[in-house]
């Protein structure tokens, strides 16, 4: 006996739904619950309507009575599972819509659209490794894959799971290697991983094949932002701006490569306009750039209050109280955060903190709390144990009030003292900082310093080292400090070794890429720094040759 309702009926209004003919699909789907009232799929068809619609409750009820009649065959069954999964799923039943696509998958394993709408719950549950699986599974079984894979990529990218993200969004452009959208995914994806080469070429191409978006021209702008090419990167922000004048996003990035080229009060003009206009991460964005161009010219009441807004960007929560600077006897833990070169400039501030609460240090460089002369070391307690309150190493010169210039005397002393020509060097910072290409120095621009007579060169960073300078034991932040301390100079990019030599008072030329932090701007943090800045416009490897030629050239004249 044939099962009841094996025959659908409904053929030609589905039809007429894919082609976007709802009215005609309505009709057909009327038409046949007139004669056949609870006609499962005529149900069901009702139910796709209402979806299209944004009716999802009324979804939710039609499906549901279509289920409620036997006989349907399993992959009919699945559908629907399908359509009531998407619609709870709109109505922000996610647990409740995983449970149905779930059985859509039992029920029709080879379907790729119950794969992929169970990757949208999964994704709703916040369980997105196993979404990632099962839109892989989705992509395994169509034909084309393009959208699902795209789907895919973008989630590996919003994890920060770069190679995936290219690997993904590398197929769709394999299959669709004219696909300026394709291409312009390809290309963000590379930028996120420091592919920046590549990711130039994919995105200008990603423009030629009809993608010259305002997304795009934003991922391009920070390509050639991270590559040094600071006008380049202007012009293609502001053509970005032109196409989405309010999005905030966009104005932030122009804004920043504004700051890098020294047009500061148009960037913080664009800063400032994003703080109005919006609220979320893109005004916190915008009120922490502004934080920097305001600490960089010493107007410190505004610019901590807006430094702040960092802990925004980098989420950062605590079920502890903030501390609020107040005086007492329970103790406070200072946290860090972002680079140990930050953390080594901020230790300053441990002296005015311990003089109001006694302290438990937890971040990696707490250790060199006890090289501070000044710092009342009987306040300083083991680092576990219970805490009042917590408060940040770089929150506190807000919540100190800490409103004046710093001082730039010393606050680290090691008993080893300077040796005569024992100049150190440092040439590179974290790869993984997204412009570390523009801080950090091509090795090979090292060898002028070779002609230079009298002086021996130390390195003091870790890993692959030039055989013409002596190593050192670097296993700790202490073993950095003695180091820097027998150095009679010490010569560095801007990162942990810059501010271990201006913290202990030893001279410091800075190799400053163009533009530079705000920490070397119109404020000296340090005495005795002197900065050697790459010509303005000039390619990275080229300005950095022409750096270290006039460095050889003052060392020459030091010795």
């Amino acid at each position: 006996m044939r099962p009841l309702f094996s025959y659908d009926p409904t053929e030609p209004a589905f039809a007429a739904f894919s082609a976007g003919d709802l009215a005609g699909a309505e009709a057909g789907f009327r038409a046949i619950l007139a004669g056949q009232p609870g006609q499962p799929d005529a149900l069901h068809g009702m139910a796709c309507l209402a979806r299209a619609r944004g009716q999802d409750a009324t979804a939710i009820a039609l499906v549901g009575r279509a289920l409620q009649k036997s006989g349907i065959s399993p992959d009919r069954k699945a559908r629907m599972h399908i359509t009531l999964g998407l619609a709870l799923l709109a109505q922000g039943y996610a647990e409740a819509a995983r449970a149905a696509l779930n059985v859509a998958v039992i029920l029709q394993p080879s379907d790729p659209r119950a794969h992929a709408a169970l990757g949208d719950a999964f994704v709703a549950l916040g369980r997105r490794g196993e979404a990632r699986e099962a839109l892989r599974k989705a992509a395994d079984l169509l034909a084309d894959d393009s959208f699902v894979r795209t789907r895919l990529g973008s989630l590996f990218l919003d994890d920060r799971l770069w190679e995936q993200a290219v690997g993904q969004f590398r197929q769709v452009v394999n299959r669709r290697p004219q696909d300026g959208a394709a291409l312009a995914n390809l290309g963000a994806a590379l930028f996120a991983g420091n592919a920046f080469g590549e990711a130039r070429h994919v995105l200008l191409q990603a423009c030629e094949f009809g993608a010259r978006t305002a997304e795009t021209l934003n991922s391009l702008g920070l390509v050639e932002m991270a590559l040094g090419e600071l006008d380049a990167a202007c012009a293609t922000l502001r053509e970005a701006l032109e196409l989405r004048p309010l999005d905030g996003r966009i104005a932030n990035s122009l804004g920043t490569v504004l700051m890098e080229v020294g047009r500061l009060e148009e960037a913080e003009a664009l800063f400032q306009a994003i703080i109005t206009r919006e609220t979320g991460e893109e005004a916190a964005r915008a009120r922490f750039n502004r934080a920097t161009i305001l600490l960089g010219q010493g107007r410190f009441a505004e610019g901590w209050r807006d430094f702040e807004s960092r802990r925004v960007l980098l989420e950062i929560t605590s079920a502890v109280p903030q501390w609020d600077g107040s005086a007492g006897a329970e103790p406070v833990a200072v946290l860090g955060e972002q680079g140990l070169g930050d953390e080594v400039q901020f230790l300053r501030f441990l002296t005015e903190a311990a003089k109001r609460r006694p302290l438990r240090l937890r971040f990696r460089t707490a250790a060199l709390a006890g090289l501070m002369p000044e710092l009342d070391q009987g306040w300083i307690l083991p680092a576990d144990g219970p805490v009042a309150a917590e408060v940040s190493l770089l929150s506190l010169p807000r919540v100190l009030g800490m409103e004046d210039e710093p001082s730039v005397q010393p606050y680290l002393t090691v008993p080893e003292r300077a040796q005569a020509g024992r100049i150190g060097i440092c040439w590179s910072g974290n790869p993984s900082y997204r412009f570390d290409r523009r801080r950090s120095v091509p090795v090979e621009c090292l060898d002028v310093l070779r002609q230079v007579s009298g002086v021996r060169f130390v390195a003091l960073q870790r890993g692959d080292v030039p055989d013409w300078m002596e190593r050192v034991p670097l296993e700790t932040p202490l073993d950095l400090a003695r180091e820097v301390g027998r150095c009679a100079l010490v010569i560095s990019v801007d990162t942990l070794v810059a501010h271990m030599a201006g913290a202990l008072g030893r001279p410091l030329w800075l190799l400053n890429r163009e533009g530079g932090d705000w920490r070397w701007k119109d404020v000296d943090w340090y005495r005795d720094v002197r900065q050697f800045r790459p010509p303005s416009g000039a390619a990275v490897a080229a300005g950095w040759e022409a750096v270290l030629r006039d460095v050889a050239e003052a060392l020459s004249s030091r010795v």
